[in-house]
């Protein structure tokens, strides 16, 4: 009679003469060399636990598929809000433009592309490199993001592919605008760059509110497409808390990215519009005769975008 739980004396038995001959393969194989340890290993991953190895490795890869898949599905349902809530507010713009006699607004165009593989690093963890149809009669630099926010900034031609940087690059630096928090201004304007503290995951960092305005917690910072690097009304984090210092007449807030690195799989990459030829007298000769040639002047594209 065997007792439930209690194995019978020949499995136990089995069991010992196993466990005993582990043992002395075990002190056999400490015994070698490491070149022989090494062949050792080769041959019995090659043969034995091949396909352990193999069942291992496809479980691996189905769940990268499935995490990817959700991924995709979140940022598909943000991109379905975010149109959702602004159909309404392009059809008025539209008739207000229309009615103006003023062309239809040039928001530029998106092209689909992929961070490969995964989440490259080209000598630096914050830069990565895009590949993807559509990508090589780009205006560097210009800006990426996914559905969810602001991923980066693509600087230019990389092999095949198109090199960026992440919004963790020290050189990053983004104009926003808070969103749904309307003033007299229309809402409260600053630069955000990035910042990181002793063991804690980098964040945004924003400089520059004005001293005399609170913005609450929760509050989302969306991108303002000054300088046309970056198209307006990106998500570019939410804000977390007020910075510990507060310097002169500016305040800073701790700003929760909406996009990080890791979450950048499939991105998309702005194509900014042309500007129209807008002819003009040339009084102060600086040698331009259009709007696109005063624009792309170094000197005088600051002079024609708004203040801050």
């Amino acid at each position: 009679m065997t007792y439930l739980g209690v194995p019978p004396k020949g499995r136990r038995r089995t069991d010992l003469v196993i466990a005993g001959v582990l043992l002395v393969v075990g002190g056999l194989a400490s015994g070698l060399s490491r070149e022989r340890q090494s062949r050792v290993e080769a041959i019995v991953r090659g043969t034995a636990l091949y396909p352990f190895l193999q069942i291992h490795r496809a479980s691996a890869e189905r769940m990268q598929i499935a995490a990817r898949a959700s991924r995709l599905q979140a940022e598909r349902d943000s991109l379905v809000q975010v149109a959702s809530r602004y159909r309404v507010l392009a059809g008025q713009a539209l008739a207000l433009r229309s009615d103006a006699g003023l062309d239809s607004l040039r928001l530029g165009s998106v092209s689909a592309a992929e961070v490969y593989p995964g989440r490259p690093r080209v000598g630096d963890p914050n830069v990565f490199v895009l590949q993807g149809a559509g990508l090589g009669d780009l205006d560097f630099p210009v800006g990426v993001f996914t559905g969810a926010g602001l991923v980066g900034v693509a600087r230019g031609p990389y092999g095949r592919g198109v090199r960026g940087e992440f919004w963790t690059h020290t050189d990053f630096r983004v104009s926003v605008i808070t969103e749904g928090l309307e003033t007299g201004e229309g809402g409260i304007r600053g630069m955000v760059r990035p910042t990181r503290r002793e063991d804690e995951q980098p964040v945004l960092l924003l400089d520059g509110a004005p001293f005399q305005t609170d913005i609450p917690p929760g509050t989302v910072l969306v991108t303002t497409g000054i300088a046309g690097v970056y198209p307006p009304g990106i998500p570019v984090g939410t804000v977390r808390a007020l910075a510990d210092s507060e310097a002169g007449w500016m305040k800073s807030y701790i700003v929760e990215p909406a996009v990080r690195p890791e979450d950048a799989g499939v991105v998309l990459v702005w194509q900014r519009p042309d500007l129209p030829e807008i002819f003009f007298p040339d009084p102060e000769g600086t040698g331009a005769d259009s709007l696109s040639d005063l624009v792309n002047e170094p000197d005088s594209a600051t002079a024609l975008a708004p203040g801050p």
